[in-house]
């Protein structure tokens, strides 16, 4: 009896070309949910992020009876002003908040009578802290860059006010540094529009992309080629790195810029609220709730949720 045999059986190309290309199919449409699951885990920890620091400077106001001063005073543990010295570069608001953010070790070695870049300082400075770097947020560089720079990177600002170069002062949760001698006071019972009505902290981006330096004036950054660009650090004070606004100026008609990352610069642009999430920008209000302001929100809108004592109509942004 002859064993019968069976001839080889395998995929023909044209078989191989629509396996390929079924696959190829679905790959292509299961990248961009990959892409949004992603991005929404980044979403939630950036508001993660922000619910902390909302409740370290509630947790702030309760050990301290005022709210955290936009940036770090002369005296009196920070919270007190010194003279001549109430607007300087002794660290930014996220220093002071270090101790309710399970930063105590660095808060406790950092010297509030130095700036955030100094010998001492720039040891806790120098790198970027998880509580103050939102995941989506895209570096363009090595930072802090070896070219000169000493801080490193955050994603928050203070919400001190609607406009650049507010005249009178600071209009939003944080007040103006007090004089000599005066202890910073920003109760609730300052914030007349109402906590939940009042933002405290928002995002940024790193930079702005047509915000380029051949050579840095402070940092003497020359050594990328003129692709030099994105400064803003954490632990820096005032008033360029941390006293955030919507960088509208009165009697101006042109918007703030959440999302345009490549608009033409101007120095007001610099501390702006912006974010690389698409559409909008997280916000963190005094009470310690967190909101995803859209882009699309009416000036007015905007403008009244960063005011504490306009007594003005909260208007939803989300």
């Amino acid at each position: 009896m002859k064993a019968t045999t069976r001839a080889p059986h395998g995929f023909t190309i044209v078989e191989l070309l629509v396996v390929i290309g079924i696959i190829g199919l679905l790959l292509a449409l299961l990248l961009p949910a990959v892409q949004s699951a992603r991005e929404a885990a980044r979403r939630t920890q950036c508001r993660n992020n922000l619910k902390q620091v909302g409740l370290a400077a509630i947790g702030f106001e309760v050990a301290h009876q005022t709210f955290p001063p936009p940036q770090v005073l002369p005296r009196g543990g920070g919270l007190v002003g010194g003279g001549g010295g109430d607007y300087g570069h002794l660290g930014s608001v996220f220093v002071l908040l270090l101790p309710y953010l399970e930063e105590g070790s660095l808060y406790d070695g950092y010297r509030i009578d130095e700036s955030p870049g100094s010998s001492n300082n720039s040891r806790y400075t120098s790198g970027s802290l998880p509580p103050y770097l939102c995941p989506t947020m895209q570096l363009p560089r090595q930072v802090p860059h070896p070219c000169g720079e000493s801080l490193g990177p955050g994603s928050y600002l203070a919400s001190t006010r609607v406009a650049y170069g507010t005249p009178g002062g600071l209009d939003g949760a944080f007040d103006n540094p007090p004089g000599p001698g005066r202890r910073y006071r920003m109760q609730p019972r300052h914030v007349t529009d109402g906590l939940s009505n009042t933002l405290l902290i928002g995002e940024t981006s790193y930079g702005l992309e047509n915000y380029r330096w051949v050579e840095h004036t402070s940092t003497k950054c020359h050594s990328l080629g003129g692709l030099c660009w994105g400064d803003y650090k954490w632990a820096e004070g005032y008033w360029h790195f941390a006293f955030g606004h919507t960088g509208w100026t009165r009697g101006q008609q042109s918007k703030y810029h959440f999302n345009n990352t490549t608009a033409g610069f101007d120095s007001r642009q610099r501390t702006t609220f912006r974010s690389d999430h698409p559409g909008g920008v997280h916000f963190v209000r005094l009470d310690g709730s967190v909101a995803f302001v859209n882009e699309a929100i009416e000036r007015e809108s905007l403008f009244a949720q960063i005011t504490r004592a306009a007594e003005d109509l909260l208007l939803s942004g989300e």
